[in-house]
C-alpha cells in the first residue's frame, strides 16, 4: 500500500509506455493501492501507476517504444483477470493490486535475468 502521495513530474519521467494521444477516447476511473486516477481507455497499467508515482520493475518498457512484454518483470495481478498479465502491456482495469506474491515472482525473473546475464558474460 502506497503511504503518500507525491505528484510526478511528467515531463521528466519515463512511464514505461508511451501515452494514448487519441483525442476521441473515453476516460477510465481506477484505483491503484488505495489511489483513485483518470486516464484515457487505453492506457496501461504500468502508466497508470506511474501517473501516481507508483512504479512497477521494468527492464524492456519505456515511453520511445511501444510495449512488448518480454522481460514479464512487471506482472501484476488485476481482480477478475486470470494469469498475471504484464503491467505494460495490459491497458488498465478497475481495482487492481500488487501482491506479496507478485514482488516473489519478479525476484524469480530477477534472478532468472541475472544467471543469464552471467553466462553470456
Amino acid at each position: 500500500m502506497v503511504e503518500h502521495y507525491i505528484p510526478t513530474q511528467q515531463d521528466t519521467m519515463d512511464f514505461g509506455t508511451p501515452p494514448v494521444v487519441d483525442p476521441d477516447v473515453g476516460t477510465v476511473s481506477l484505483t491503484i493501492d488505495g489511489w483513485q486516477v483518470d486516464v484515457p481507455e487505453g492506457t496501461s497499467v504500468m502508466r497508470a501507476a506511474a501517473m501516481l508515482n507508483i512504479q512497477i520493475p521494468k527492464l524492456c518498457a519505456t515511453d520511445s517504444l511501444d510495449a512488448f512484454g518480454s522481460c514479464r518483470l512487471c506482472v501484476v495481478e488485476i481482480e477478475g483477470m486470470r494469469g498475471k498479465p504484464a503491467a505494460c502491456t495490459t491497458p488498465v482495469a478497475e481495482g487492481w493490486w500488487s501482491t506479496p506474491r507478485m514482488k516473489q515472482s519478479r525476484s524469480y525473473d530477477v534472478m532468472l535475468w541475472n544467471s543469464i546475464s552471467q553466462t553470456i558474460h
